[in-house]
């Protein structure tokens, strides 16, 4: 069978197969090109010619397979003009959470001493928990423990001394101090 007799033949039905599976036009079609690049390569390997059709949709799936496998981890860039309009560039300039890393550390400070050194480590300098537990030598679930007691002590100092307020992702969008209920001097919600 002919290179372009085999393509006239399964183009159609390929496509098809794989576009129940991809979802996506462009990819589908990217991915039958690959197909019959494969196929037009490796022709020579298949010994019975009878079961051409065993072999294209096995190259199929496994270039189906190979898809997913690239596009697993890949994230979809957004391109974006140099030039972005004037409002957009301030707002994206605005650091709403200047000086409340001055405001973390006093809190952390204030810390037990139980709480304050596993919470620098673990939170600050990014150390793992298990290697944790080798250093403090405390068991694992002690470590985890503890800091997710830190950090609900941490919580609870930044809403009583602080108003924060978040957009819909979490990001913050205003910060302001409470001094009435402040154990602390913070410059970051003035």
């Amino acid at each position: 069978m002919e290179l372009a007799e085999v393509y006239t033949k399964f183009r159609k039905s390929l496509f098809t197969y794989i576009y129940g599976k991809v979802n996506n036009r462009e990819d589908a079609e990217d991915i039958l090109q690959n197909v019959f690049l494969k196929m037009h390569t490796n022709i020579g390997t298949l010994s019975d010619k009878e079961k051409i059709t065993n072999w294209l949709y096995r190259i199929t799936r496994n270039s189906i397979i190979d898809y997913y496998r690239t596009t697993k981890n890949k994230k979809k860039k957004l391109e974006f003009s140099e030039k972005l309009p004037a409002d957009l560039m301030d707002e994206e300039n605005d650091d709403n959470t200047k000086g409340m890393d001055k405001c973390l550390g006093g809190f952390i400070k204030q810390l037990p001493e139980e709480y304050k050194s596993i919470i620098i480590d673990s939170e600050i300098k990014g150390i793992p928990q298990k290697e944790l537990s080798s250093k403090y030598d405390l068991a694992y679930p002690t470590v985890r423990s503890r800091v997710q007691r830190g950090r609900e002590r941490l919580h609870k100092m930044f809403t009583n001394c602080c108003s924060i307020q978040t957009d819909s992702r979490g990001n913050i969008i205003e910060a302001s101090l409470k001094k009435e209920n402040c154990q602390i001097s913070c410059n970051s919600c003035n």
